[in-house]
């Protein structure tokens, strides 16, 4: 009876294995497939062309980001010597948003909360970044409110900034003045001609 018992659970165990490995081998399968679908994707990329569109990119983001956030700027400086710094770092953090945002949408052009997220996360890390870069917070009721207002001043500054940028590059998006990423070898070249 024991003898009986114990062939079962092997059979029972067999049966398990067997469906384990067929279960393994269609998910390599699957996987397989989804890599050599990506990898046909992005044969059908070039890469100069996605290089050119992701400059053009940066260029337009760089450009409204700087505008949007020169009230801002002057607000802050006494002087227009001391504006070159503020705008500088406004330029760049821009145009790195401009590319940012381009891979990070790619051909999602509706997905509002991708948008939003994009912009947000620049301009928290941004506004954050400033006010890390100021005094440093003491153990005290008025510090700390002091930071806490000076953040959310930053924080909502670089918002302004960076939404400006977004709505931009969405509106060059669905106007066809940029192209989403990835662009296709075939539709570039209709493009270009």
């Amino acid at each position: 009876m024991k003898i009986a018992e114990c062939q079962r659970e092997i059979v029972d165990a067999r049966a398990i294995l067997d469906e384990a490995e067929r279960s393994l081998s269609q998910n390599g399968n699957e996987f397989r497939d989804e890599r050599s679908l990506a990898e046909k994707e992005s044969e059908g990329i070039n890469k100069d062309i996605e290089r050119w569109e992701s400059i053009k990119a940066a260029a337009i983001s760089a450009l409204v980001g700087s505008l949007a956030g020169l009230p801002i700027s002057f607000t802050q400086v006494t002087s227009s010597s001391q504006l070159l710094l503020p705008l500088a770092v406004t330029f760049i953090s821009c145009a790195l948003f401009g590319v940012t945002f381009r891979y990070t949408i790619r051909r999602d052009l509706d997905n509002i909360q991708l948008k939003t997220g994009t912009s947000s996360a620049f301009g928290f890390v941004k506004g954050l970044a400033t006010l890390s870069g100021g005094p440093p917070l003491e153990l005290n009721t008025e510090s700390f409110l002091s930071h806490a207002f000076d953040g959310a001043l930053y924080v909502s500054q670089n918002l302004l900034i960076f939404i400006f940028a977004a709505v931009t590059l969405d509106f060059c998006f669905k106007t066809r003045v940029l192209s989403p990423y990835p662009m296709k070898k075939s539709a570039s070249r209709t493009d270009t001609s």
